[in-house]
């Protein structure tokens, strides 16, 4: 397990050069806040026809404290008829990419605009470090949100403290714990009456990582079946025959390319493309037939929405030292593919 500010942020860079031309040099936590242009990180809605009727009140449904319980396949209620959208995406550098990648998909229709509010070397383990529970707050209160693409968890591979007690990743009270913090996280996106995208974690190379990415996108998509969000799984993405971990496939011409990046985490802007694709697809079925039946093998499971939810949870991580574990920074080289230095054209 690498431990420290090692892994990389493979897209940042690939994702500038495809939206700014002329990008300087700079440290790798400063540039990518600075080289996003104001009018694309924080667009605001169009205005809406005040007769359009907001998003009817859902069915509910109980939550359900098991990690691996299965998600229910219901109908959700219609999208809310609007000529614009504001998608935003919250996270971790896989949220970065996921930005670069929707907006990419989804820049030729005019109804969507495409907002970051990711944030490097964050998850919901590590609240004394960053704590999102308070920052998803600050999302809400500062940016209309009608649809929120979120994508969690590979930072969190690391003990939780609760009032100066330590648990172990994955033992049952870090699991309370945790899930309490996603409900709460998601909570806050409800109650802006956004439609709730959340992103499964894709196969990483390591064996050991992967393993863990696969219990956190279990956990997820339990949560995501008793908060009554959409799930969108993301494991059977740029697999081989047997889903194991493949860095190289097809592009959306057919072509043969480099879809992940170096790190095992990360992906190419060809791969940020094609790991959207489903999540781009069933946005724009919501936006165009208002309402989706659950259909797995086209990339989309969803639940109704429950109300309630534990409150955020009181953390001192700081107080019996904890070393932060950080997997998705990484030292860029120029000219790769996750260098966001690069100011080359773009593919």
């Amino acid at each position: 397990m690498t431990r420290g500010w090692g892994y990389g942020l493979a897209l940042t860079g690939v994702l500038a050069a495809v939206l700014v031309l002329g990008v300087a040099s700079a440290p790798v936590f400063a540039a990518p806040l600075s080289l996003i242009p104001p009018e694309l990180a924080a667009r605001p809605s169009a205005q809406v026809d005040a007769s359009l009727k907001t998003e009817p009140p859902s069915l509910q449904v109980p939550r359900s404290a098991d990690a691996n319980a299965e998600v229910p396949t219901v109908t959700r209620p219609a999208l809310a008829a609007k000529t614009s959208y504001n998608v935003v995406v919250l996270g971790d550098s896989l949220g970065d990419g996921i930005w670069a990648g929707l907006y990419h998909a989804l820049r030729k229709d005019k109804r969507f605009h495409v907002i970051r509010k990711s944030k490097v070397a964050t998850g919901l383990v590590r609240q004394d470090y960053y704590n999102w529970n308070d920052a998803v707050t600050e999302v809400a209160s500062d940016t209309k949100i009608d649809i929120a693409v979120v994508i969690m968890g590979t930072n969190d591979r690391q003990p939780i403290v609760k009032d100066g007690v330590r648990y172990a990743l994955f033992d049952p009270e870090w699991r309370k714990v945790y899930n309490a913090r996603v409900d709460s996280f998601t909570d806050v996106l409800k109650a802006t009456g956004a439609r709730i995208y959340w992103v499964g974690l894709p196969v990483m190379r390591s064996p050991r990582f992967e393993d863990d990415m696969e219990t956190f996108t279990d956990i997820f998509k339990a949560r995501a079946a008793a908060n009554g969000v959409v799930f969108v799984p993301t494991r059977g993405l740029m697999t081989d025959e047997d889903g194991n971990y493949v860095a190289y496939g097809l592009d959306k011409a057919g072509r043969k390319r480099l879809l992940r990046a170096e790190d095992g985490i990360h992906f190419t802007m060809a791969g940020y493309e094609h790991l959207v694709n489903p999540i781009a697809q069933i946005i724009k079925q919501d936006a165009d037939r208002g309402i989706v039946t659950v259909d797995a093998s086209a990339g989309a499971v969803s639940a109704t929405v429950a109300d309630g939810g534990d409150a955020s949870l009181p953390h001192a991580a700081e107080s019996i030292g904890l070393k932060a574990q950080i997997y998705d920074v990484a030292d860029s080289h120029p000219g790769r593919s996750d260098d966001w230095r690069w100011t080359g054209a773009a593919h």
